[in-house]
């Protein structure tokens, strides 16, 4: 439902007992002019031990302003990973190991001030079970096929031993798709989760003798940002400013994640039929247009091919805009491939529909669903 939350709290809505933790005393207590900061994260002793706690930042500006800005994953907070998926009744949870984790770190907060706590990102995320004999790593490689607005940067991480990685991205806004199973045993720097703990390798390594063909994808929205939180949730009928309560929604986590899935792949969904045929491409265009002039049709059958190619629609775009004179425009193309769905016998590949089930059904992974082996 959600993983990475960063919270931001004001000073009167926490008391710090020990600064030490934060590698200071003097500046806080005298500090009245201009920005600082502080930091308390997770130490080397506490990775060695395997203990997961939040990152903290402590801000002030002037003489009185202190904020203390908190960042940690809830899934991992509670599970030790963030294959197992929270719901919206584990929010009382969340919130006591967050306080019990804030008070091990020298931090006392109120279960009060962090339900009511300012957000300034949080990642709305659904693990996707993909069947059938699909694989993530197929399903991504179609997937990076789509025609994208050229506001976002495309990233795509191929790993020589398997296992591939997706990310559309503005600076704060992101859409990450990748095989969680695959991204488990990469090292750090190679890594999507780049905070993995070694609960969550052995938790991983139990999963995958128990089932050794479990496939999940996972699908990730990134929101950073006051301003690109309360534009998205106001387009999706919700209050503006949320606190934490307010986010820790099933409602709001899945119209977030649908949303960006609509918005970027229902336009292209001739791109995951399954038949490759061009003719029998070309006969589905004529059964379902049977006023379409043939030479159109065959038009119609070259372009949803070569989109279909191995570099998709951004290589199909790289070579007409690369061509010269440019004699075609790159918008008038773009409009005849917005039109395709309506215009070809679209039945997608089975893992659309996996996608699809996985974010209207918006059920949480447990640990007993991924021990089940595909019927």
């Amino acid at each position: 439902m959600i993983d990475t939350i960063i919270l931001e709290l004001k000073g009167n809505s926490f008391t710090v007992l020990d600064y030490k933790k934060f590698n200071t005393v003097k500046d806080v207590v005298e500090n009245t002019t201009g920005f600082h900061k502080w930091v308390n994260n997770p130490t080397l002793a506490d990775k060695k031990a395997d203990i997961y706690k939040p990152r903290l930042t402590l801000f002030k500006r002037g003489e009185k302003n202190l904020f203390l800005k908190i960042e940690f994953s809830a899934p991992k907070l509670v599970f030790g990973n963030n294959l197992q998926e929270l719901c919206e009744n584990d929010f009382s949870l969340v919130v006591q190991n967050l306080k019990d984790k804030l008070l091990e770190m020298g931090v006392i907060v109120f279960s009060q001030q962090l339900e009511g706590a300012n957000v300034i990102a949080f990642h709305p995320s659904k693990n996707i079970r993909i069947t059938n004999g699909f694989t993530s790593t197929f399903v991504i490689r179609e997937l990076s096929k789509i025609d994208i607005s050229q506001k976002f940067d495309i990233d795509v991480k191929e790993y020589m031993n398997c296992g591939l990685a997706l990310q559309f991205y503005t600076r704060l806004y992101a859409i990450c798709i990748y095989d969680k199973i695959n991204d488990y045993s990469k090292p750090k720097r190679r890594a999507i989760d780049k905070d993995q703990t070694g609960k969550q390798r052995d938790f991983f390594e139990v999963i995958k003798k128990k089932n050794s063909f479990l496939e999940i994808l996972r699908i990730e929205v990134r929101l950073i940002g006051k301003k690109k939180i309360n534009e998205l949730l106001q387009l999706l009928g919700f209050n503006k400013n949320p606190n934490f309560k307010d986010i820790f929604k099933k409602d709001v986590c899945q119209k977030v994640i649908i949303n960006c899935w609509e918005r970027i792949f229902d336009n292209n969904l001739f791109i995951f039929m399954p038949n490759y045929n061009p003719q029998k491409v070309l006969e589905s265009v004529l059964i379902k247009n049977p006023s379409i002039r043939t030479i159109k049709a065959i038009s119609i059958t070259g372009l949803a091919l070569l989109a279909k190619d191995k570099e998709g629609i951004r290589g199909l775009r790289q070579i007409i805009d690369g061509h010269k004179p440019k004699k075609t425009n790159w918008q008038a193309v773009k409009r005849y491939l917005r039109g395709l769905d309506k215009k070809i016998d679209v039945k997608p590949l089975g893992f659309v529909k996996d996608v699809e089930s996985g974010f209207n059904d918006f059920s949480s992974i447990k640990f007993k669903d991924l021990q089940c082996k595909e019927k």
